[in-house]
């Protein structure tokens, strides 16, 4: 095992010390715009201190182009997330602190989870952005649809990660580690890719970032959610967690279950097309604004769910590609 390479995570570091400086300054900035301000330029700093490069952490975080990528995307879509929320939060809210912190902190969980080698730190990253979301989702605490968007976004969230979890525990029960890496080739040599319990396991991680992306059939807290969250947190949720879910979709599939790409192929497909189906024709029923989104976000998932299903590198830069214009795109 390698040490604590420390310079693998300086951009978690930096955002992890600027949500906490966030959430201090707070106390003692008058004017709350400035804390914007300050979170920007922190934001700015962890963009340019990303690297494809600098080896491991402890061998649970690997820096690379992937990665890079959509650390990239993350940031990008905080920063813009941060400018479209300086007016909001004047009309809407008062705790500034609050907002840009769990933002960040969120930012981090899903930065952890496209770096991650390890079953655990991907579990990690994913709670932590899981958890930041969820308050976000009802951080206008006197409105009801913005506590029943939290409370939907919760209860299927915690559902949807226990499912992970015991998708996990039955790889690590049969392979007897939690390095992606191990876990493939042990599947591999092995010859286990018609074992039962591997196959649970690998639905089971199929079923759950399924909940995480919102793909049909597992899109039933979105709508809701989406239309209770507030504007700009919306906007915030459609593309960080969901190009997050998709990171690790792509890691788990491709470096886990590689040798069982005949069965989730067949599965992905389904889920693409149902996806696809669904989202759109939904779509145009709506009157609401922010129902729309959903639904488009939805047949989205479709759209890159296809880039799974060749299990290719370009098939991969499809998907990066397309989460880098999407943002923008729904952003705007």
């Amino acid at each position: 095992m390698q040490g604590l390479n420390f310079s693998a995570i300086v951009p978690e570091l930096i955002l992890l010390g600027l949500g906490m400086l966030v959430l201090l300054l707070e106390l003692v900035i008058k004017k709350k715009e400035y804390i914007a301000v300050l979170t920007l330029f922190g934001v700015l700093a962890a963009f340019f201190s990303l690297s494809t490069s600098g080896g491991s952490f402890a061998d649970m975080f690997q820096l690379d182009a992937y990665s890079y990528v959509f650390k990239a995307i993350f940031l990008i879509n905080l920063t813009l997330t941060i400018l479209l929320s300086i007016q909001y939060m004047k009309l809407r809210a008062s705790s500034f602190g609050e907002y840009y912190s769990l933002m960040v902190f969120s930012t981090v969980g899903m930065m952890f989870m496209v770096s991650a080698t390890n079953l655990l730190i991907i579990y990690l990253g994913l709670e932590l952005m899981a958890l930041s979301t969820y308050i976000l989702a009802g951080f206008i605490r006197h409105d009801r649809r913005s506590t029943e968007a939290a409370v939907k976004y919760f209860l299927m969230g915690a559902f949807s990660t226990a499912i992970l979890l015991y998708g996990m525990s039955l790889l690590y029960g049969t392979t007897g580690t939690m390095d992606l890496v191990r876990i493939g080739d042990y599947i591999h040599y092995k010859g286990l890719s018609g074992n039962p319990l591997l196959l649970i396991a690998m639905v089971m991680f199929i079923v759950s970032l399924s909940f995480k992306v919102a793909a049909v059939p597992f899109h039933m807290w979105a709508p809701d959610v989406y239309e209770g969250a507030p504007t700009s947190v919306t906007a915030f949720m459609s593309v960080g967690p969901k190009a997050a879910g998709f990171a690790v979709f792509v890691k788990v599939l491709l470096i886990v279950f590689p040798s069982m790409r005949d069965n989730w192929s067949v599965i992905i497909t389904g889920l693409a097309i149902l996806t696809m189906l669904v989202g759109n024709v939904l779509a145009l029923a709506q009157s609401n604004l922010k129902r729309m989104l959903a639904y488009s976000s939805i047949a989205h998932a479709g759209y890159v769910l296809l880039g799974i299903i060749p299990g290719t590198a370009d098939g991969i830069l499809g998907i990066m590609t397309y989460m880098f214009i999407y943002m923008f795109m729904n952003i705007g």
